[in-house]
């Protein structure tokens, strides 16, 4: 893929090794960008396509994320060079599907390893499944991306609820282009705005359906 070792200096005064990182961080974050100026147009067209072009640049929005982690973790494997700004393979917020209390759901491996954070996901055998996260931390409002699987064999439905409050509900229907659970499947639902205390738990059911098995990769916090 490349003629020089990973610690070759290019002319911007970077190695190799950190361009790829850093230019998949700032994929991820321009494509962020995109979503916060398209918002600020609405009320300036008709509502049906302000929303179509939103879902479109939100899904986008999880791809690049996605996408960001998967490289930027296997070239972090492959060079064995850590990211000069310690973002790669250090997520602070991110809560891994496997780690939580689970009802009914099974921790799996997913092929290729780099298409799930940690190379694992869960995914539901039941007509019903639950993740349970435990939040520790100071008290704030927060953003929780959730991060799951959408194949295209079925439409699985999720609900999330802090305590016994139902926050969300949302269905796997987005038009994606595999069976698989892979980076292809990965998808991205994001909870605006929601406080939380010490010792609150974050609950994630799933509702498999078809081939879809409800397949959750993690939940990620932040203020």
């Amino acid at each position: 893929m490349h003629h020089v070792p990973y610690t070759y200096v290019l002319h911007s005064g970077k190695t190799v090794i950190q361009y790829l990182y850093d230019s998949h961080y700032e994929g991820a974050e321009a494509v962020e960008a995109y979503v916060r100026e398209w918002k600020s147009l609405q009320g300036r067209m008709d509502d049906r396509r302000y929303q179509e072009v939103l879902a479109q640049l939100e899904y986008q929005v999880g791809q690049a994320e996605v996408w960001r982690d998967a490289v930027s973790n296997w070239f972090l494997r492959a060079s064995g060079i850590p990211d000069a700004k310690r973002r790669v393979g250090n997520y602070p917020g991110r809560l891994e599907a496997e780690s939580a209390r689970l009802e009914s759901y099974k921790a799996i491996d997913v092929t290729p390893w780099e298409a799930a954070s940690g190379g694992k996901a869960v995914e539901c055998a039941a007509a019903k499944c639950a993740a349970t996260f435990l939040y520790r931390g100071a008290p704030g409002v927060f953003q929780i991306r959730v991060r799951y699987f959408d194949q295209n064999n079925g439409i699985a439905r999720f609900r999330a609820l802090i305590g016994n409050k139902v926050i969300a509900s949302w269905a796997a229907a987005d038009r994606v282009p595999t069976r698989k659970i892979d980076g292809s499947s990965s998808a991205l639902h994001v909870l605006e705005g929601i406080p939380l205390k010490d010792g609150d738990s974050i609950r994630i059911e799933g509702s498999p359906d078809g081939g879809e098995t409800a397949a959750l990769d993690y939940i990620e916090l932040t203020q």
